[in-house]
């Protein structure tokens, strides 16, 4: 299994897990607090955190709170994003750099940037995700990703309540 049987949610939290952001053993934020730092609905968090739990990645301990399972545990694999995808990466981190997309804007949906960058929608969504989990872009990263500043999280915009903003 892969982490892109995950949500976009999830698979954020995923990435951040996988490339040490939280260390084993270690317990991560509140629901709370992670929904407000991705921008999407604490109700995306919890439903991610669960599907983590069912995959061995994150243990719950009670009062809530999620830790860190050894990796031997994780019934799921991180797999590097391909060439095409740590391209368009690349490429988008150094447009959101220079002011190409600007803060608080959203990019232009997936298919068109597949399109403007010539790569698949799959390595277009994969990038985005390591984006997110770079805290450079609000999910949702299936729709229209928001840019934001790597230095503080914004309130998010109105369109991403907790009614319409996507998993």
């Amino acid at each position: 299994m892969s982490a892109t049987d995950l949500s976009s949610t999830g698979h954020v939290l995923f990435t951040r897990i996988a490339r040490g952001d939280h260390f084993f053993g270690a317990a991560l934020p509140a629901p709370a607090a992670l929904a407000r730092e991705l921008r999407v609905p604490e109700i995306c968090v919890r439903s991610a955190l669960d599907r983590l739990c069912a995959r061995g990645v994150l243990d719950r301990e009670s009062g809530h709170r999620f830790i860190v399972a050894p990796r031997e545990r994780w019934k799921i694999r991180h797999t590097e994003p391909g060439p095409h995808a740590i391209a368009a990466a690349r490429q988008l981190r150094e447009e959101i750099r220079t002011g190409h997309y600007r803060l608080n804007r959203p990019l232009p949906p997936g298919r068109d940037l597949a399109r403007l960058l010539g790569i698949s929608p799959r390595d277009v969504r994969r990038a985005l995700c390591d984006l997110a989990a770079e805290g450079l872009l609000a999910l949702p990263v299936r729709g229209n990703a928001i840019v934001i500043s790597s230095h503080h999280t914004p309130a998010p915009p109105a369109e991403l309540g907790a009614e319409s903003a996507p998993c």
